[in-house]
């Protein structure tokens, strides 16, 4: 029923139904019984897109992510995602994106920007909580009057409308059983964790440990990075390979698996170390088939980024409520089921 029709039955105007709809202006008793009556008999929702498109502005996504140029093309792909989702599905609505990049990890340039972004119109953010314990404080002290999202990672303590990410723990876990099946016998196994301030990089490197400590197939240990550029994986890498004269597999935690991957076949030892890692980035691809990566754990980036905006469009357009946890598959890949390899 629409509100034509439920005008036409009521012998009124539809802007009198319109001022009842949305209890504004004067409309008499008697007829605005009458109205409600007809609305109550006859289910009558409103259509909330028709509702929005009448009063539809500009509505800015501000994205706050490390620099889409770092860890070898990760954050481009989320960006991407949401860039897609706002310019194919979601354009007619007036969304657009507003990027707020950030140097991991550099703690000055997260506050630059998450306030610059604070201080905007964006209606909503996207929020990529790498650096733990400063977007809590952040959040806590802006108070953001605009719903948030997190991609990547979600954060305890944190109340954002959703978050898309994978469960870094179950991750973890699979990605030393994954090394663990590739090694050449047993021995020390090491999760490379380029970052120390990231939830989800700190719970797979957990799962990973676990994993050894639950099946005794093996010793496993973690290995701090001093960053995610390629002379700091390439130092953890040496360190590693000195300290642990049974070494059988190495997981990176995070997407910068071709550098171990490269660093490990140039000290010839590609044939004694397992080396696995996390998503399905151009660099990671090519590693993966020319053998110098076993097996990648992809959480689907450009997947995060078009989730989380139709659960802000869920919100603002259907005001309907957002699903909280959105979990990313633990997909797997080998050589063998990367479609281009095979001829």
């Amino acid at each position: 029923m629409t509100v034509s029709e439920i005008a036409k039955i009521a012998g009124v105007s539809t802007g009198t139904v319109d001022r009842v709809l949305h209890k504004r202006g004067r409309v008499s008793e008697e007829t605005r019984q009458k109205i409600l009556k007809i609305i109550d008999e006859n289910g009558y929702k409103p259509d909330p897109i028709a509702r929005f498109l009448k009063k539809k502005g500009d509505f800015k996504i501000g994205v706050l992510i490390p620099s889409v140029s770092e860890e070898s093309g990760y954050w481009q792909e989320i960006y991407d995602g949401i860039q897609e989702a706002c310019k194919n599905d979601y354009a007619s609505f007036g969304f657009s994106v507003r990027p707020y990049e950030f140097k991991r990890p550099d703690r000055n340039s997260l506050h630059e920007q998450f306030k610059k972004m604070a201080k905007s119109d964006c209606a909503a953010f996207i929020i990529a909580p790498v650096m733990q314990e400063e977007i809590l404080v952040l959040l806590s002290e802006a108070r953001l009057s605009s719903p948030y999202c997190f991609v990547d990672s979600t954060v305890p303590g944190s109340e954002p409308l959703c978050a898309a990410t994978q469960n870094p723990l179950s991750a973890g876990f699979l990605a030393a059983k994954i090394t663990r099946l590739f090694a050449k016998g047993e021995g020390t196994f090491a999760a490379i964790k380029p970052f120390s301030e990231s939830f989800n990089l700190n719970e797979r490197s957990r799962g990973f440990e676990k994993y050894f400590e639950e099946t005794s197939k093996g010793k496993a240990l973690q290995k701090v990075a001093r960053g995610a550029e390629k002379k700091f994986i390439y130092e953890a890498v040496d360190s590693l390979v000195n300290e642990c004269s049974d070494l059988r597999g190495i997981c990176i935690v995070n997407s910068e698996g071709h550098f171990v991957g490269e660093r490990i076949a140039e000290l010839g030892l590609k044939h004694k170390i397992a080396v696995t890692g996390f998503d399905l980035v151009p660099s990671n691809k090519s590693a993966i088939r020319n053998g110098k990566i076993d097996a990648l754990i992809s959480q689907d980036p450009k997947g995060q980024g078009q989730a989380v905006m139709k659960e802000i469009y869920k919100k603002i357009v259907l005001q309907s409520d957002a699903q909280k946890i959105i979990n990313m598959p633990l997909d797997i890949y080998f050589k063998e089921n990367i479609m281009e390899d095979i001829k």
